[in-house]
């Protein structure tokens, strides 16, 4: 009997150890999977297809390559294109996770030929810039800091638009949440972007897992902290929009599965800044300019002309 109740208790204690093994094994599959640009089968940034005349060429061949040094030391790049006649507008354009510049280009060559000044950051672990983990909004918006603090040096009077996409929507509403932000910001546009890291994690897993949160959300935190020096709860556009004091468009496709769309009216109704919302029926994630050109571009001059 002591003996046959010495192997349940063995059998029990074994199981546990590899559940616990699992589980941590699994929080570091998910944290290299999702922003580790170095592993195999996750996050490295995708390398679009640059077609000739298109606004992906106009950008790499007309940019400017710009560098400043991130706060923990790596060397960023940013394509620069000063507008056609002077002016102290400028447009920080913010692409989304593994976009790349090159996925702001049609916002870019927008911008242009309405005389702005353009900046497109290649954010850290992207494209010319140097860095291995993505900090899904939360380092990039440190980042930014970095890149505006050029723009103010190239024009002390420069007038700053943000513009983000995605993660670049959360990089922005982060930005705007920051007590470090310079008054040369007079404007943003938050194109798509998601509540909290967290929320958007938890929302990914199911889908693709069919995982709840616990224990996996809160041990890859622990384990991105480790790494990447972040923990997801910094990354709370949520808490940033609620002290933002910086005009905002909210801008959210109606179809978004990536970012769901519920998200924008829990972003909307806590933002605490001079705010407009702009629902693109149809629209994917990240495709609300796609989906409807005319009237995007409606929208987001109507509202900047108030600020620019």
């Amino acid at each position: 009997m002591i003996k046959s109740v010495k192997i349940i208790v063995y059998v029990v204690i074994g199981f546990c150890v590899l559940l616990v093994v699992g589980i941590i094994g699994g929080a570091f599959y998910m944290f290299a999977y999702a922003l580790d640009t170095e592993f195999e089968h996750g996050a490295s940034a995708e390398v679009p297809e640059i077609n000739p005349g298109s606004p992906e060429e106009w950008l790499v061949q007309n940019g400017q390559l710009k560098s400043i040094e991130s706060h923990d030391g790596l060397n960023l790049k940013a394509y620069f294109i000063p507008a056609p006649t002077p002016t102290k507008k400028y447009a920080l354009l913010i692409h989304g996770y593994k976009a790349g510049p090159t996925g702001m280009a049609h916002y870019a060559l927008r911008y242009h030929q309405q005389g702005w000044n353009i900046l497109v950051p290649h954010h850290r672990a992207h494209g010319e810039s140097e860095g291995r983990y993505i900090g899904m909004g939360g380092l990039e918006s440190q980042d930014m800091l970095g890149w505006l603090s050029l723009i103010i040096g190239l024009d002390l009077n420069a007038d700053v638009l943000l513009h983000g996409v995605s993660m670049g929507a959360a990089t922005t509403m982060l930005l705007t949440g920051s007590k470090s932000l310079p008054v040369n910001v007079r404007a943003s546009v938050a194109d798509c972007g998601y509540t909290t890291l967290t929320d958007e994690f938890t929302h990914q897993l199911k889908e693709l897992f069919g995982l709840p949160p616990f224990p996996l959300i809160p041990l890859t935190s622990l384990v991105t902290k480790i790494r990447a020096n972040y923990f997801f709860s910094e990354v709370d556009c949520l808490a940033a929009v609620a002290q933002s004091s910086t005009p905002t468009l909210f801008i959210h496709g109606e179809e978004d599965g990536f970012v769901p769309f519920e998200m924008l009216d829990e972003i909307y109704n806590v933002a605490a800044c001079p705010k407009d919302i702009f629902v693109v029926a149809g629209a994917g994630h990240a495709k609300s300019r796609e989906k409807d050109p005319e009237t995007y571009w409606k929208r987001v001059d109507s509202f900047l002309n108030s600020y620019f």
